[in-house]
């Protein structure tokens, strides 16, 4: 159609052109009288210009109408229907897996997708890393969530213990195949992932409120709530935790340790079927947490002892001394009330030169109105001594909530009674545990003999340096404790008080 426009432009400017030149010898016969002029009639063959018109047949441009045909092109408004791009989910792309051939150490990840984390990498005995046991790039994606390893006495990680891995989608409102693409969107029970705002992190003896409707809004017939703890839960008699009205919509936590402990909601509903909630609610006190339990919790006596950093000292001034030295944070100086005595007056706190902390570091545990007549959470301090008395078939912890960067303590603990047990000591840094030494399969051989003050068996765990940034944040460097001249072997002694 250009092609006929163009023709039709052409033309029609021949066209005037000859039509001027006819006008022009018209206008010559006004001047010319003479017949032989009168020949200009030849000249006015001009009439040909009439094949002009062709040109306006050409000008069969009223084809050119068709053009509006083009209207149909508005049909382009559908492109609008691109915003049903963001609807995408309902064609989920779901994360990478980047499973290889290999397996990369020290990541906690399952690289070669073999279903063991690490497996056949080397690691230092009694470290704890946080695992994945499921394809790498599901890590931290859904409901999916770490869980830790421990590195066993022959220097290889144990089995990816707590935490949620992939598991088949159910109906609970969740990504629990860990793909980025739930499948269940439409599930009545919504249930939380790391991150979640309904699932904030606790303190150690503070109450943590389980809020069922923050989950299920629906009509139920019947609520369970269920805990399980960390490591010393697997050890002692007696819970780090209690759970109270465990059957009804709302329950009350409260742990008594740090670390991590899964919560599970089930939910019946009115036609019989159940609805469940699995998450990890994390527990976290400040700076540095020493944390010692054993399996003899109800009926033997085990004390717990931090010693001072910078200190080679022994723990107590010589074999039978009844009070420890001052470099050694135990049942003597650390507790909300002094029971020790030296030379008949009270033993002096512990006093290794930290500010103490505000009451709601403390105030909450089992001596907590000791604390609150004290007005302070001391620094360091012990929470509570299970001397079978004052506790029984608790764990014992002691604390220090700001340590200062580049400080190394070691860790003893000795058996008071004497009858033989296995303990297990467990460090927790900002929270986070980054070591268990004790535990089975690798148990402390040989803490047993007659015990009392300064005497009987003594186990020295491990060095803790404390690394500490400007922000205040607290990691550990551990480094376990062998006797003197070997490179493995608990460093467990009896009667002998030497650092």
């Amino acid at each position: 159609m250009a092609l006929v426009l163009a023709g039709c432009g052409a033309r029609t400017g021949l066209r005037d052109e000859r039509i001027d030149a006819a006008s022009d010898v018209v206008d010559a016969s006004d001047i010319v009288d003479a017949s032989d002029v009168f020949d200009a009639p030849d000249v006015f063959d001009a009439p040909d210009a009439p094949d002009a018109p062709d040109a306006f047949d050409v000008f069969d441009a009223p084809d050119a109408p068709d053009v509006p045909d083009a209207p149909d092109v508005p049909d382009v408004p559908d492109v609008p229907d691109v915003p049903d791009v963001p609807d995408v989910p309902d064609a989920c792309m779901p994360v990478r897996d980047f499973c290889g051939r290999f397996e990369f150490c020290a990541n906690g990840l399952d690289d070669d997708c073999n279903g063991r984390s690490d497996d056949g990498c080397p690691c230092v005995p009694g470290a704890v890393q946080p695992c994945f046991d499921g394809p790498p790039g599901r890590r931290d994606v859904g409901a999916c969530r770490d869980g830790t390893q421990r590195c066993l006495a022959i220097g290889r990680w144990t089995e990816c213990e707590g935490g949620i891995s992939p598991q088949p989608d159910i109906c609970n409102g969740q990504d629990n195949t860990c793909t980025g693409c739930p499948t269940d969107l439409g599930c009545p029970i919504l249930c939380p992932g790391p991150g979640d705002p309904r699932v904030p992190d606790g303190h150690p003896f503070g109450e943590y409120p389980l809020r069922g409707a923050l989950f299920f809004g629906g009509r139920a017939t019947s609520w369970r709530w269920t805990i399980q703890g960390g490591p010393c839960d697997q050890l002692v008699a007696t819970s780090s935790f209690t759970l109270s009205t465990p059957n009804q919509r709302d329950a009350v936590f409260r742990p008594s340790l740090s670390g991590d402990y899964t919560v599970t909601l089930t939910v019946t509903v009115p036609d019989g079927s159940t609805l469940s909630c699995t998450f990890v609610v994390h527990i976290a006190g400040p700076g540095l947490r020493v944390e010692l339990c054993w399996d003899r919790s109800n009926d033997v006596d085990v004390d717990l002892y931090l010693h001072r950093p910078g200190s080679r000292a022994p723990w107590w001034p010589a074999v039978g001394a009844a009070q420890p030295t001052q470099d050694a944070c135990s049942w003597a100086n650390c507790e909300a009330v002094i029971r020790g005595e030296t030379g008949g007056a009270p033993t002096p706190r512990a006093n290794w030169g930290y500010l103490p902390s505000p009451l709601s570091e403390c105030q909450d545990g089992p001596h907590g109105a000791e604390w609150r007549a004290l007005g302070f959470c001391a620094n360091p301090r012990l929470d509570i001594d299970n001397n079978l008395s004052k506790a029984r078939g608790t764990p014992e912890n002691i604390n220090i909530d700001r340590p200062r960067d580049g400080e190394t303590f070691r860790v003893m603990a000795h058996n008071f009674t004497g009858t033989l047990t296995h303990p297990v000591v467990n460090i927790y840094c900002d929270g986070r545990l980054y070591g268990t030494y004790g535990a089975a399969p690798d148990l402390v051989t040989g803490f047993a003999a007659t015990g009392g003050f300064a005497r009987g068996a003594m186990w020295r765990a491990v060095d803790v340096t404390t690394r500490v940034n400007a922000a205040g944040e607290t990691r550990c460097e551990l480094n376990e404790v062998h006797p003197p001249g070997a490179t493995s072997g608990y460093d467990v002694t009896i009667d002998n008080v030497r650092f």
